[in-house]
């Protein structure tokens, strides 16, 4: 399906997948040449009859996510100088 809007073409793909019964809720299996893998967060959004799975949201929400652990790392003083990294790294090339 192509459809343009902006300026920008999107070209859209469509799959038929099979939901199938885990447990007591519902899953699908993906094809490898998805992009998707194993363990990996899906955000998802219905839209009257459509289901859209999207992995950059999901990508974006773990990366704000790691960058909020190292302010957190930053205010607990669990930093080291580059002087430190040096010292206790060197030896694998660290600041060489």
């Amino acid at each position: 399906m192509l459809i343009s809007s902006n300026n920008m073409l999107l070209i859209f793909f469509l799959f038929e997948i099979k939901v199938r019964k885990i447990g007591n809720s519902l899953g699908v299996l993906l094809p490898k040449d998805s992009g998707v893998t194993e363990g990996e967060l899906l955000v998802y959004r219905k839209m009257g009859s459509i289901i859209q799975l999207e992995l950059s949201e999901a990508k974006k929400v773990h990366d704000r996510g790691l960058i909020e652990e190292s302010f957190d790392d930053f205010e607990k003083g669990n930093t080291v100088t580059e002087k430190e990294m040096t010292q206790e790294f060197g030896k694998y090339g660290w600041g060489g």
